[in-house]
């Protein structure tokens, strides 16, 4: 995730998507990860309350799958923020 000025708008736009399909079409665990990402791009972008935001959705989303190895991971890195 090297982002540079021109590529931020476009990055956020295909994250954007990306959930919005996995929701349209039930992929749970895919949504998770998905949010794991958004996590991840606010976090590269100075947004602390966004990561902790789209990372605690992950770990719900995680939650409704089953994945408890998922959603351990992630709850140690909320953690640690």
């Amino acid at each position: 995730m090297n982002l540079n000025d021109s590529s931020r708008s476009n990055t956020e736009k295909y994250i954007q998507q990306t959930i919005e399909s996995d929701q349209a079409d039930g992929l749970m665990f895919n949504l998770a990860k998905d949010y794991v990402l958004y996590s991840k791009y606010f976090w590269k972008m100075g947004d602390r309350q966004k990561t902790e935001e789209n990372l605690q959705q992950a770990i719900k989303t995680f939650k409704d799958c089953g994945a408890d190895g998922w959603v351990e991971k992630y709850e140690g890195q909320l953690a640690a923020m």
